[in-house]
């Protein structure tokens, strides 16, 4: 079962919320009782999801987590309310969620709406059931937005891409986030796509991945053709540093394939990606562009 427990300024001191989301981020654990409407039913193991009630536009979800107490009465009744309480456990390690939802919310309240009525999220109540498809689309957002760590195998220029392209999608207003499984098939898809058009042109085709995703052999010549897939209308795209220096430094043999407005059914598992129109920069001039610093890394010089 799923539940959404929340939070009002006016009943817990953002103060006091603090230091439990700052326990979160310092030891990756942390757990709080809260009051639990649905005490009858709710059980140890549950999903929760905590959601920031009030005015306007700054409501919205702002964790993810378990409970992990069964229900008790309290006594007395706490000041935050409720005559009953559950320990809601937050476990980084698990793919829990937590932050100040002063700063920032994890899903806000046009995307909520988005997945259901506005009576879902306007309960009085805290601890409250939620619809299995409305938790698992609150889950997509979460997981989209990339809490879950990567491993150190990760390219951090690929970490930052990968962000950046959450953060461009949400401030778009074109929908939710991408979730991972669909921004991995939609790559699957471009590159595909840019296989077999170089396949039927006579080229051998090698599918790297990294530092590019195809090396195109014929006739002793060979090109280095970087893929992009989006489901927008492809007039940017996002590219890593490794990939800025690889197309500096090979300038007559690089490509640029963009598979752009691809359609998506997110429905179908995995999801299925299909269409899209084709746009190829051959050879491919970085400088023919703009090129944009998302960051900057500076190293402190030795005293």
């Amino acid at each position: 079962m799923d539940y959404l427990f929340t939070w009002k300024s006016k009943h817990w001191d953002h103060k006091k919320l603090l230091e439990f989301v700052n326990q979160f981020r310092s030891k990756g654990v942390a757990s709080e009782d809260w009051t639990c409407a649905a005490h009858k039913q709710v059980r140890p193991g549950d999903r929760v999801y905590l959601l920031r009630q009030g005015a306007g536009t700054k409501r919205g979800i702002f964790g993810r987590g378990r409970v992990v107490s069964v229900a008790r009465p309290r006594e007395p009744i706490s000041p935050r309310g409720g005559a009953w309480a559950v320990d809601l456990g937050f476990r980084e390690d698990r793919g829990d969620v937590l932050c100040d939802p002063e700063k920032q919310l994890l899903v806000t309240w046009d995307e909520l709406l988005r997945i259901a009525p506005k009576s879902t999220w306007q309960i009085r109540a805290s601890g409250m059931s939620l619809a299995e498809g409305g938790a698992r689309q609150l889950d997509e957002i979460i997981d989209s937005l990339g809490f879950v760590m990567w491993d150190h195998s990760t390219d951090p220029g690929e970490a930052v891409v990968d962000v950046a392209e959450q953060i461009r999608s949400r401030a778009s207003g074109q929908g939710f986030l991408v979730p991972p499984k669909v921004r991995k098939a939609i790559e699957e898809h471009a590159v595909g796509i840019a296989k077999d058009r170089y396949e039927g042109e006579g080229y051998k085709v090698e599918v790297r991945g990294k530092p590019f995703d195809l090396l195109c052999t014929r006739d002793g010549r060979q090109i280095f053709v970087e893929v992009k897939g989006t489901q927008t209308s492809g007039e940017e795209v996002l590219l890593t540093p490794n990939e800025v220096r690889l197309a500096q430094e090979n300038r007559s043999e690089m490509v640029l394939f963009i598979v752009h407005s691809v359609s998506v059914d997110k429905n179908a598992d995995p999801p299925r990606v299909y269409g899209g129109n084709i746009r190829v920069f051959e050879p491919w001039d970085i400088d023919s562009g703009e090129l944009e610093a998302l960051g900057y890394s500076f190293k402190i010089a030795k005293s």
